[in-house]
């Protein structure tokens, strides 16, 4: 199985979201980002585990692997156990991007992204919307429960799939979206958990 291959773009969303950090990355944030990055660059399917305490930055470096993946034209995926979870890295993503992540709106900043979200108690209009924007590719990064694991999710060329918490997952489940790939590749794929397995 072939991945797509997704090399640094200098300048893409990655670069910009790291030089507005307010803070500097850690070393162990840079390494562990290089390895993935390394991993991203290759035809070969990604599959990593990203381990650290609440607090310690998975869902930044997870983020950056992301916007690698966004730059290079494909769609990222994030699976969250429960819609309060999945809400909250959407808020958190959103935040950390300000108007990087959004895209098509006036106040987007250039090469800006977006990020959806889907739940399973999205109303009816919300959830055509954002079912519209995820396989338009105007999405970048789909945040979302087991909904994103029904059939009609389509996504416009998924590259990266990040589950959170995936002992809360079982395997046919994550092998949905690992069969969501774009012209029979495979996507990418990060494990975040904060308990070691």
């Amino acid at each position: 199985d072939a991945a797509p291959p997704c090399p640094h773009v200098p300048g893409g969303l990655e670069d910009k979201l790291r030089e507005r950090l307010p803070f500097e990355l850690t070393d162990g944030h840079r390494a562990v980002g290089e390895e993935l990055g390394e991993d991203l660059a290759r035809a070969q399917p990604m599959s990593r585990l990203l381990q650290g305490e609440v607090g310690s930055g998975k869902t930044l470096v997870s983020l950056l692997a992301m916007l690698r993946v966004v730059d290079n034209g494909h769609q990222c995926a994030i699976l969250a156990p429960t819609e309060v979870l999945a809400a909250q890295h959407h808020r958190t993503m959103k935040k950390m991007l300000g108007d990087l992540a959004e895209g098509g709106e006036l106040t987007a900043a250039e090469g800006a992204t977006r990020i959806a979200l889907l739940t399973g108690s999205m109303k009816t209009k919300g959830r055509r919307e954002t079912l519209l924007d995820v396989v338009t590719g105007n999405a970048g990064i789909v945040v979302g429960t087991h909904a994103l694991l029904e059939e009609k999710v389509e996504f416009f060329d998924l590259g990266l799939v990040v589950v959170d918490e995936q002992h809360r997952f079982g395997v046919e489940q994550r092998d949905v979206l690992r069969s969501r790939g774009r012209d029979g590749r495979v996507p990418h794929f990060l494990v975040m958990t904060a308990t070691p397995i």
